[in-house]
């Protein structure tokens, strides 16, 4: 039946507008090979018509492992990085999974020198980013008892790290940041004692909302998706990994804020990440974009994806050959790949 339809439908007989609209619901990354089976593909794939008609798709991402490898969840493998970029001597200093950017020692040279004892935990990038107009803003907290944030924006003609508010409670450290969908907020884990944090990003305020932290918290993630936080994190009891567990935000203003369970990775698959040491292993790494977060023992070379779109775990196949140290640096920053690779810009 498949045959017969193809053939009652042949690809060349559809009209060019139908064939964009079709190529571009896939994966960028799925389209690379596309390209090569005619000229005419070819040319709708490079041509500036379709490319406005690209979005982002969620299966397009590159999990860094080094500054020459990344991991592909799409194939299910480790794929040498695309687009490298010179300035990558050193892992990055923060990124943002999508859109993507990647902020290194090399990139902000032309910029001030960050306030003293003070480190950067975000970057924010607006809507409007794109290869032409790369304006974003950095967000940097200072260490010690006294947390205080600052920001800069490198739109500004003369930019300036600009104080902010002060950081309502003393925390030992800050955890990963998460940026909400509408760009007006940023969400950070605070972390002895847990705590979640929001960063106002338009009166530059910090709060922190009546929300209970899951108790046993470890290795904690925070994400955004569809314009709902998630957090994900293992659970231990008595000093022992017993479980992860994926949490979404209760935003019930009736009542007071708290997380809600809404997936436990299955024993089978947190077996194949731990790799025996329930005893003596208790970190993992966690990257994501856009719904798919993946998570990495660098020790033992595993790594999980979850797709919380589908509210789905796989076991990816393992990973050898890697420097554990260096694979760790690199980790939690993902490239996201543009139409550069359809142009052959690799």
């Amino acid at each position: 039946m498949a045959s017969t339809s193809a053939a009652a439908c042949p690809w060349d007989a559809l009209p060019e507008h139908l064939q964009e609209r079709i190529l571009s619901l896939l994966p960028l990354t799925a389209l690379i090979p596309v390209a090569a089976v005619s000229q005419a593909l070819r040319r709708i794939l490079r041509s500036p018509a379709f490319h406005t008609l690209l979005s982002q798709h969620r299966l397009d991402a590159f999990f860094l492992l080094s500054p020459r490898l990344a991991f592909h969840p799409l194939s299910r493998r480790a794929l040498p990085v695309p687009l490298l970029d010179s300035s990558w001597s050193s892992p990055p200093l923060v990124s943002c999974a999508s859109p993507s950017l990647i902020v290194t020692v090399a990139s902000i040279l032309r910029l001030p020198a960050l306030p003293e004892r003070s480190y950067l935990i975000a970057v924010i990038v607006p809507r409007s980013f794109s290869s032409t107009r790369r304006d974003y803003s950095l967000v940097a907290v200072t260490t010690g008892a006294a947390v205080r944030s600052y920001t800069i924006n490198s739109a500004d003609p003369s930019p300036q790290w600009v104080p902010r508010g002060e950081l309502p409670l003393p925390f030992a450290l800050l955890g990963n940041a998460a940026v909400a969908s509408d760009r007006g907020r940023l969400f950070v884990l605070g972390r002895g004692p847990d705590a979640l944090l929001v960063l106002d990003l338009v009166t530059n305020e910090w709060m922190v909302p009546p929300v209970v932290m899951p108790h046993g918290l470890t290795t904690a993630h925070l994400f955004v998706l569809d314009d709902q936080l998630f957090l994900l994190g293992g659970v231990e009891i008595f000093g022992v990994l017993e479980r992860i567990v994926v949490w979404q935000l209760d935003n019930n203003e009736e009542a007071v804020g708290g997380w809600l369970e809404v997936s436990t990775m299955p024993m089978e698959i947190f077996d194949e990440l731990v790799a025996g040491r329930h005893g003596s292993f208790w970190h993992f790494q966690a990257a994501d974009r856009l719904g798919t977060v993946c998570l990495y023992n660098a020790v033992d070379g595993r790594m999980v994806m979850f797709d919380a779109v589908d509210c789905a775990w796989t076991a990816m196949p393992r990973l050898s050959g890697l420097d554990a140290e260096e694979s760790c640096r690199w980790f939690s920053h993902v490239l996201e790949p543009g139409v550069e690779l359809l142009l052959g810009q690799r």
